[in-house]
């Protein structure tokens, strides 16, 4: 009886230990890293082997949340032929946005790089050339940008299939 009682009581802890030891390992491929204007251009510039797409978006953005699991699927759909990249604009202060942040990008289950620009927020639109969030990019394997899908005009949304439209083209176009 007291064998059986410890003999549980190994099974739990064992358990118990492995469920902590993976908890990082998948908080970490969903976390987002910090990165500066200056890292981005050297990130997004250099010559790829494959297209990237960079899904730029802030936690404050309803758009943005609400389009992410098409993103999130898009990624699974495309995996072997395009990088999947999202950017976050949030406020770098804002502990609190962030930290959400993070936790969303965790329940999306979205398995690709997150990078989260340490810049002021209006500099990084500036540097960016954005007016306005949801925002999607288009890089070819140059580093040029081939397509940019921005949500700043709410009458003239663009729609997942506008994405997957632009990853078609730029695809069967082979930029190497």
């Amino acid at each position: 009886m007291i064998a059986l009682a410890y003999y549980r009581n190994a099974v739990t802890l064992v358990l118990t230990l492995l469920l902590i030891a993976c908890e990082p390992q998948a908080n970490k491929k969903t976390a987002m890293q910090a990165i500066d204007l200056m890292q981005w251009k050297k990130l997004t510039s250099e010559n790829h082997d494959q297209v990237m797409l960079v899904d730029i978006w802030a936690s404050w953005c309803i758009s943005c949340i609400e389009r992410f699991p098409a993103m999130v699927e898009l990624s699974h759909r495309y995996r072997d032929v395009v990088r999947f990249v999202s950017l976050n604009v949030d406020h770098t202060e804002d502990a609190r946005a962030l930290r959400w942040a993070n936790e969303f990008l965790h329940k999306q289950q979205a398995y690709f790089e997150h990078y989260h620009l340490t810049n002021p927020m209006m500099q990084s639109f500036d540097a960016l050339q954005l007016i306005g969030i949801p925002a999607v990019l288009l890089i070819d394997t140059n580093g040029q940008e081939y397509a940019r899908l921005t949500g700043d005009n709410p009458n003239q949304q663009f729609t997942d299939a506008d994405i997957e439209e632009q990853i078609q083209q730029l695809l069967k176009q082979g930029i190497k």
